[in-house]
């Protein structure tokens, strides 16, 4: 998301600059007449606050993942990063599994 919000940023900077040199090379042209310094102001407003919001985003997922610990879906402990289930658990998940696919029974 926060990719998303700085490239808009980005590029809505630079049809700003664009629109803005436009403006001050042909400043006699019919379409100068269309680029209002209000409206310039306006999205230069807009394109610092989505590159502000992007950055500030950025920031708070770099910090939400150094705080969240994986863990188990059964018992909620902490597992390595990686892993769905503690050890325990998975090998029962695994031995479940294994009777449902194998329909025969085990000799021992």
């Amino acid at each position: 998301m926060w990719t998303t919000l700085l490239r808009l940023g980005l590029w809505i900077l630079v049809l700003v600059l664009a629109l803005y040199v436009l403006d001050a090379s042909y400043p006699d042209q019919p379409f100068a007449e269309l680029i209002e310094p209000q409206m310039l102001q306006q999205a230069l407003v807009l394109a610092g606050a989505l590159i502000v919001a992007g950055i500030i985003a950025r920031i708070a997922g770099k910090g939400a993942k150094a705080v969240i610990k994986n863990r188990c879906k059964v018992c909620r402990t902490a597992i390595a990063p990686g892993a769905m289930y503690c050890r325990a658990h998975l090998r029962e998940i695994l031995r479940d599994e294994d009777e449902k696919t194998h329909m025969t029974r085990v000799r021992r």
